[in-house]
């Protein structure tokens, strides 16, 4: 009953076609697959980098504050021993008001 409508040769030319067609559909969207893939492996990588900046600069940082942490401790001990001449001058001082009149007879 199909050949009253179409022939053998047309159908098979037709089912030949359409098989080229989705070949051509299959290869596109593999093509596209790939693309996507490529493009995800790029970001990935992209990402990757990012992280090894960002680590790069959160351990610049750190060293920066080992260094500012390490200035304070030396700034504190200069001050220390300011005030401690300070203190030592400031209780001389006292002391020879008190006892001037013991030294300076």
């Amino acid at each position: 009953m199909a050949e009253e409508f179409v022939s053998k040769e047309l159908f098979g030319e037709f089912v030949k076609r359409m098989d080229e067609r989705f070949d051509r559909a299959h290869e596109v969207a593999e093509e596209r697959h790939n693309s996507v893939n490529q493009r995800l492996a790029d970001a990935e990588r992209s990402r990757e980098q990012n992280f090894v900046h960002v680590n790069q600069r959160f351990d610049s940082l750190e060293k920066r504050m080992d260094m500012f942490h390490a200035d304070m401790l030396q700034m504190r001990g200069w001050l220390v021993r300011l005030y401690g001449l300070v203190a030592f001058g400031f209780i001389g001082a006292i002391a020879l008001i008190l006892l001037k009149d013991v030294i300076f007879k």
